[in-house]
């Protein structure tokens, strides 16, 4: 986070330098009528990237207060999916497990999956499911009986779009961040 405050703060100082060289050199109306279209463009992205995003009600208390437990029910292992990041934060992360579509993700809430024991495959991603944006995020791992795999998915800006990525949190490190988030309700109780 502050590593990316610092990238905000520098492209503001390179923003406002190239405007008032661009108002000196082409004059006052022109720049105005560039900023204008510069404005309208980032307002189209933005719509765009927001139009992906689902309505995901949060969970209901009670399964927030039992998924706090971190206790995998017997014979099964638990998933937990963490996002609580600032960059990126309206647009939803997509989280689909062996195939089916399990919930999308705001910042800053977490979801928690049932699995079966056995291989699994975890991606998030980006825009619908027929129409993904590239930089999708894949994980992929043997469930055992009773492991709680704790992941945290975050949006990486890059020069041109974004990835996301999928990274395993100790448990212990990351109660106080799950504490402080909602958790999104599933498509899917159990994969």
């Amino acid at each position: 986070m502050p590593r990316n405050l610092i990238l905000y703060g520098l492209a503001v100082l390179a923003g406002l330098v190239v405007y008032g060289v661009l108002r000196s050199v082409l004059g006052g109306e022109i720049v105005t009528l560039l900023s204008l279209v510069a404005l309208v463009a980032v307002g189209v992205i933005m719509y765009r990237n927001l139009q992906t995003n689902r309505k995901i009600a949060d969970a209901q208390p009670e399964a927030r207060t039992a998924a706090l437990t971190f206790a995998p029910e017997p014979g099964k292992a638990a998933l937990y999916i963490l996002r609580n990041q600032f960059v990126g934060r309206a647009v939803g992360i997509n989280i689909e497990v062996d195939g089916k579509q399990v919930t999308q993700l705001k910042s800053p809430r977490f979801m928690r999956l049932t699995l079966n024991p056995g291989p699994h495959r975890i991606v998030a991603y980006m825009g619908t499911p027929d129409k993904r944006k590239p930089g999708e995020a894949l994980l992929e791992g043997n469930a055992q009986p009773g492991e709680v795999l704790i992941l945290k998915t975050e949006i990486e800006p890059q020069m041109v779009g974004v990835t996301i990525k999928l990274t395993p949190l100790d448990l212990e490190k990351s109660r106080a961040d799950f504490q402080k988030t909602r958790m999104a309700s599933n498509d899917v109780a159990e994969v």
